[in-house]
């Protein structure tokens, strides 16, 4: 595979054969070390990814999505924000096949809206009639808040 291939675009997984994963390890180069070229230690701690200005963890466990947003709060995060289509498109080439939460919530008043307490404005399509929104490398929908899936958190890089 050449950096070609890695570049993101909203049809970059198009090449791949059914089945077939995209994540972080066919792209090694595209995603910031945790190493600064000074030899000083990045922003991001261990088991963190870094893209553009923020701090991502993709969980190996499953469990709800209170749950998960409750242990992204033990690590100063909150389930991920998705502030652009870059970083849509990045989560979900490296979340691969599988299903992660991500911290859309409908409230009760049919309002879709972020941790921060931002309303969703549908800048993205989104499937599905459930009340917690998840990602995989071909879909953002929503499932059922008490399903275990596999989760996303997010925070600032410092």
């Amino acid at each position: 595979m050449n950096s070609e291939d890695c570049s993101i675009t909203e049809n970059s997984s198009s090449h791949l054969e059914e089945g077939q994963k995209m994540g972080h390890y066919n792209c090694p180069g595209l995603y910031e070390s945790s190493m600064s070229s000074d030899g000083r230690v990045a922003s991001c701690s261990d088991e963190w990814v870094k893209y553009q200005k923020k701090c991502y963890f993709f969980s190996s466990t499953t469990q709800s999505w209170t749950l998960a947003q409750d242990s992204c709060s033990k690590d100063g995060a909150t389930l991920a924000v998705i502030d652009s289509s870059k970083d849509l498109m990045f989560l979900k080439r490296y979340a691969g096949g599988a299903k992660h939460w991500i911290g859309l919530r409908n409230e009760v008043n049919e309002t879709w809206k972020w941790p921060n307490g931002r309303t969703f404005n549908n800048w993205f399509n989104m499937t599905g009639s459930e009340k917690c929104a998840f990602l995989n490398l071909t879909d953002v929908s929503s499932a059922d808040c008490e399903k275990n899936l596999h989760w996303i958190c997010s925070k600032s890089s410092r």
